[in-house]
């Protein structure tokens, strides 16, 4: 069986959900955010980009106060998106309460160097030929409960279109349900909760570079969580998440969620190619816990996002040399994000940022066991283009052994471990427009055979109506 690490699978979760960004600019002039007041977001999160002429900071807030809730990042504002509330679209459905995200995302790879060794065979791994990792149109809704007497809750649901040039490794091409799940807050947002088929993809873990969607995507490559049937953007799973936070930064969260099957996305659309099926054969349930800590900048304040937890799976996965054994599962995580530096207090989230990512997985279930990532990032660097997101991403995946002796062909060798990589700088096009270009090596790019590093050019496109 074929394998390789999947950066852009997970990429392309995110974006199915996804997203605008809420860090980045390509404007010529100085942009102004929405506010003449100091910006405070979540850490690691900048302020919103917008144009200079955008008109009063409440403009926009009735389509953003319908907007998807209860994510552990801030979902993307509409003053952000190439339509705002032109057509009178958005002015009518918000009339009944109906909030709406059309997104487009494209994902492309490729390695430079074609450091295969003479290999003729079929593809292996993500840039090894020109890859187009991720397309998806997706359509998310969202109905206010307060409509109809029930304050600080929301219905949502997501529709998804997915393709790619390369369904081995980066999932099947579908059309499918992303989410459909009741969100509520309570006692002024200490509490909320989701229940329904639910996509965690950003609901845990900050897996983006600076708590970013659209910006943040190139070079983090844990896909430790997702192995463990967590469930992601485009194959949402019923479940029950409940977050408790305090004024002071602390939270916990926990979910509980029906199982993706060992095999992840292709095992899922075998047993369940619409999304609707409640509990498909060869899935238990999935509980994950996430104890954090998040403060937002503000002027003075650099941002700190502390985050640790971990995953346990009923569903009985089966273990490598082991004909006919299977165990349960588990997973541990830990990440942190802390500012360094605070160059304007106008725009405290201006500034660098370093942070890391450990994964841990059992070797005796689970091919990826051990993951590590270290991240240094810049938020506005140019006075001029104060949005702008330039990032270094380090990973290091180690495979289990007992993992490479089931799947590697005998007589060939394999490697141990895989090291990248990844700088990448995220531009702002225009409202509603993101491209990020990125450049990376890869020492290891499949673990069997054994080929030489890859030189790989990345482009990240997202379109936000």
């Amino acid at each position: 069986m074929r394998n390789t690490i999947d950066r852009t699978a997970i990429v392309a979760a995110a974006a199915l959900v996804a997203s605008a960004p809420v860090v980045a600019g390509a404007q010529t002039t100085t942009q102004t955010a929405p506010s003449s007041t100091p910006d405070v977001q979540p850490a690691t999160v900048s302020a919103l980009p917008d144009d200079s002429e955008t008109p009063a900071p409440d403009r926009y807030k009735r389509f953003d106060d319908l907007s998807l809730k209860g994510w552990a990042i801030p979902y993307p504002k509409v003053a952000d998106t190439i339509l705002g509330d032109k057509l009178g679209v958005r002015d009518a459905l918000a009339d009944i309460g109906i909030g709406i995200s059309p997104i487009n995302t494209a994902n492309f790879q490729y390695d430079f160097l074609q450091n295969d060794r003479g290999y003729k065979g079929p593809q292996l791994y993500n840039g090894q030929r020109i890859t187009r990792t991720n397309t998806t149109v997706s359509l998310t809704a969202t109905y206010d409960l307060g409509q109809v007497g029930v304050k600080g809750g929301q219905l949502a649901t997501t529709f998804s279109v997915i393709d790619n040039s390369f369904p081995a490794v980066n999932g099947p091409k579908k059309v499918r349900i992303g989410r459909l799940h009741y969100y509520q807050e309570l006692f002024g947002g200490a509490v909320d909760f989701k229940l329904g088929y639910i996509d965690n993809t950003q609901e845990f873990f900050g897996i983006n570079v600076g708590g970013n969607l659209a910006t943040g995507n190139l070079g983090p490559q844990a896909t430790i969580p997702f192995q463990l049937g967590l469930s992601y953007g485009g194959f949402a799973a019923p479940g029950f998440n409940l977050r408790v936070k305090s004024k002071n930064g602390l939270y916990n969260k926990i979910g509980v969620q029906r199982s993706l099957p060992p095999g992840g996305a292709a095992a899922e659309n075998a047993v369940n190619p619409g999304g609707f099926r409640f509990s498909p054969p060869g899935t238990g349930v999935l509980m994950i816990d996430e104890v954090g800590f998040n403060h937002p900048s503000a002027p003075g304040v650099k941002s700190t996002w502390i985050r640790a937890g971990g995953i346990y799976n009923t569903t009985q996965f089966a273990r490598f040399g082991r004909p006919g054994e299977t165990r349960d599962n588990f997973a541990l995580f830990a990440a942190a994000d802390r500012q360094l530096t605070q160059v304007d207090t106008t725009k405290p989230f201006r500034g660098l940022y370093a942070g890391g990512t450990i994964n841990y997985a059992p070797p005796q279930q689970n091919f990826y066991t051990q993951y590590y990532e270290g991240r240094l990032y810049a938020v506005g660097l140019l006075a001029s283009r104060p949005f702008d997101l330039a990032s270094l991403v380090s990973t290091f995946n180690v495979y289990s052994p007992q993992g490479l002796a089931a799947r590697t062909p005998p007589g060939q060798g394999n490697y141990h471990n895989t090291f990248a990589v990844t700088a990448s700088y995220a531009l702002r096009v225009s409202a509603g427009i993101y491209l990020q270009p990125g450049l990376g090596v890869t020492v290891h790019p499949i673990y069997t055979p054994r080929f030489s590093p890859a030189l790989n050019g990345y482009l990240s496109i997202i379109t936000l109506f």
